[in-house]
């Protein structure tokens, strides 16, 4: 039983001064958390340029998750704060366009169903047939009212000319 007591004794004895030399630094960085500005020590007392010059900002790139990055960004927010006038406006559309292979996009485009969704009643039902049926009317009878006056000037002057040489008169240009 004395040995227990001695051996317990001895025990405590040694744990006393770790406990005592935890408390102390617990209570030291606890001062040193809540009482000093350690970000002010930090950037007064270390040199960052050095330290960011020894990254390798390749490997930190690979690192990063690109797409979870990207799944965080409201793409619809950064749009608005675009001036796509000004964006078009910088387009060279001449070399745009030939840039473009308009024989492979027109074998692309399927006509008939492009015609398929044409409403010819409705286009029709803007025309008016009557006036351009007038106008084409009105057209052929104006040409061929002009070409029976020429007909009949020239018919006249063939007559006159005729009546001229029976009666041995002297045309014009004599």
């Amino acid at each position: 039983m004395i040995q227990s007591l001695i051996a317990e004794t001895v025990g405590r004895a040694v744990a006393l001064p770790g406990k005592t030399i935890r408390f102390v630094l617990s209570e030291a960085l606890t001062y040193l958390t809540e009482e000093i500005d350690l970000t002010g020590v930090l950037l007064t007392g270390v040199d960052l340029n050095r330290i960011v010059a020894t990254l390798d900002v390749n490997a930190v790139i690979e690192k990063i998750d690109l797409n979870m990055l990207l799944e965080t960004v409201d793409l619809n927010a950064l749009l608005e704060t675009v001036d796509l006038n000004a964006v078009l406006d910088s387009v060279d559309l001449p070399r745009l366009l030939a840039r473009l292979d308009l024989d492979a996009l027109l074998a692309d485009l399927d006509l008939d169903a492009l015609l398929d969704r044409v409403d010819v009643d409705a286009l029709l039902d803007g025309v008016d047939i009557s006036s351009m049926v007038r106008g084409a009317s009105t057209t052929v009878t104006t040409e061929m009212i002009t070409d029976v006056r020429g007909g009949s000037e020239r018919a006249d002057d063939a007559v006159e000319n005729l009546v001229g040489r029976m009666l041995r008169r002297k045309t014009r240009d004599e």
